[in-house]
């Protein structure tokens, strides 16, 4: 029996055609959790940094920062898994030798410490409804010398990162645009951070649905007991998936609902 739902964002909850979270996703979501299912949020964006859109769907749990934190409805972290001094160290060398532009994810702020003007979702998401408040400038590049941050955000020439990090055995760069790249600890993905929550839940794989469209999504997909692809979903989303619904913007979620039988039609 399902308890649990977790959906990834960008091309699941969220539109990327209208910008936007549809309104019949809204409403399936508020009767699934009428009917007392968990709704869980799994995302790259910090759990403070979802925008107000997301956080009137009133998430009761968060995966963030691809899994490398987790925290509740309330904003208060459970579980968190820092970067290394040395590996903070060796991603802000690199940035500065390759002038890149350089954001850190921290538990309270995300820290711009170089070229902002290079960070291609900076002023988009500060013009939306995530607002500034998140975003602090650090010109002094100081802040990891109090705590340690869970990712970075480095926009640099792909050339240059390959060149440095290719299989390297600790770092992995996901990459999200043609320079933009999410740096986190090499095996560090949605779903290690949903495992921490079953685990402190008390729940198993077998009462989890998890949906999601893109390659971030494929771990969390494997480990959750039925696994929904939207149907604007890569192929290799598509191919593990459980049941293919219809796009985000085909009411997809409400349809998967539905057809998991979570919420009536």
């Amino acid at each position: 029996m399902l308890k649990l739902l977790v959906f990834d964002v960008d091309g699941t909850l969220y539109d990327l055609k209208s910008h936007e979270i549809p309104s019949s996703c809204q409403k399936a979501i508020a009767q699934a959790k009428q009917n007392g299912l968990i709704f869980v949020i799994a995302t790259g964006r910090t759990h403070y940094g979802l925008g107000a859109a997301l956080n009137a769907l009133n998430p009761d749990y968060i995966l963030a920062v691809n899994g490398a934190v987790v925290a509740d409805g309330q904003g208060r972290v459970l579980a968190h898994h820092d970067l290394t001094p040395t590996q903070v160290e060796r991603i802000n060398d690199f940035c500065h030798q390759t002038q890149a532009g350089l954001a850190w994810k921290f538990l309270d702020h995300c820290y711009i410490y170089q070229y902002p003007e290079k960070i291609d979702w900076l002023q988009p998401q500060k013009e939306s409804d995530i607002g500034s408040e998140p975003f602090i400038d650090c010109p002094a590049q100081d802040r990891h010398q109090l705590d340690l941050p869970q990712s970075a955000s480095v926009h640099a020439d792909p050339k240059a990162v390959e060149a440095v990090f290719n299989k390297d055995p600790e770092l992995v760069f996901l990459r999200y645009s043609e320079d933009g790249y999410d740096v986190v600890q090499r095996g560090m993905n949605k779903a290690v951070g949903l495992q921490e929550l079953l685990d402190q839940l008390g729940f198993t794989c077998n009462e989890v649905a998890a949906f999601g469209d893109n390659y971030n999504d494929i771990e969390m997909l494997k480990l959750a007991g039925t696994a929904v692809a939207m149907g604007n979903a890569v192929d290799e989303v598509k191919q593990l998936a459980d049941y293919v619904t219809s796009s985000t913007d085909q009411d997809g979620i409400a349809r998967a609902l539905i057809h998991l039988g979570c919420v009536k039609a």
